[in-house]
């Protein structure tokens, strides 16, 4: 009842019909989410600056609990700052994020979360040009994703409506998020998903949560507003969720392998049995000048 109170007052204010601006040339805000994992935030932005064709700047929202953690934050924005990189440390989340979404130009928003990595190269042009109209692109999403590894591993059936698509001049494929279940019914996901900024806002508004994970499900109570939109993803998905939890280390146990100068290496994971937008498998511990990067 909330979120439906929440929808007519969004559509009240936006004349019945939710907002895109295609006149906006600004590229997408790209908005990492991170908190206690400096170990894990240096080895998105390694992959992302690796596998994106022209890296577009990019915003950080980071919580440090102790100092040891803000000092390995630190040390990873120091190493990034040639790479437009905005810091910005997390006072009150939603104030916080509200500041960044309401102050930047972009027609769009793409969040990202800290254990994820891009695994296959990303074309900036497809993103910088994309128009709100077509729908919401995807890069979490693909179509060799069969399984869900977060709801314990089970078959993924993808959208009946599926089809091959071009935009850009690059391959992709489509359906309708209301034919979708499971990932593929989720257009306000936090990971990987090209929002349109204009009508996010609203709904983050109105929304109540206080931290990424409660954003993501108090922003998918509003998902009706955005399913009956086209969703577009590559053949094999760009990013892989790697949860702290399949590493087999605690926060604490990473943030002294960080001091200890050592990084996460994915140069072998293993993308063949890459089929759901979650991977259990322990990336290796190395020494920067000894790791390959992301998986090629």
């Amino acid at each position: 009842m909330r979120a439906l109170t929440a929808a007519r007052a969004i559509a009240a204010r936006v004349g019945s019909r939710l907002v895109t601006s295609p006149t906006s040339h600004e590229p997408p805000l790209v908005l990492v989410f991170s908190k206690d994992r400096a170990i894990q935030l240096e080895l998105f932005l390694r992959s992302y600056a690796q596998h994106m064709s022209t890296p577009l700047p990019l915003s950080v929202m980071y919580r440090a609990s102790t100092e040891a953690h803000r000092q390995a934050y630190e040390e990873v924005f120091a190493s990034y700052r040639a790479s437009e990189l905005s810091v910005v440390a997390e006072t009150a989340f939603k104030p916080d994020l509200l500041e960044v979404l309401m102050t930047s130009n972009a027609r769009h928003v793409i969040f990202f979360v800290d254990d994820l990595a891009f695994i296959q190269p990303v074309d900036t042009r497809l993103m910088e040009q994309w128009d709100p109209r077509d729908g919401i692109l995807s890069l979490r999403l693909g179509r060799n994703i069969t399984h869900s590894h977060h709801r314990g591993g089970i078959a993924q059936p993808q959208p009946a409506s599926f089809e091959s698509a071009t935009r850009g001049e690059q391959p992709l494929a489509r359906w309708r998020w209301s034919t979708g279940t499971l990932d593929w019914a989720l257009p306000t996901a936090l990971d990987g998903h090209l929002l349109p900024l204009p009508d996010l806002v609203p709904v983050v508004e109105q929304a109540s949560f206080v931290a990424p994970d409660s954003l993501e499900e108090a922003i998918g109570q509003y998902k009706f507003l955005f399913k009956w939109r086209w969703g577009y993803c590559w053949e094999q998905a760009r990013i892989v969720n790697l949860r702290q939890g399949t590493m087999g280390l605690d926060a604490g146990q990473l943030l002294a392998a960080f001091q200890q100068g050592l990084r996460l290496d994915i140069s072998e994971l293993p993308l063949a049995g890459h089929n759901s937008c979650h991977m259990a498998w322990a990336p290796a511990l190395r020494r920067l000048a000894e790791t390959s990067g992301a998986a090629a």
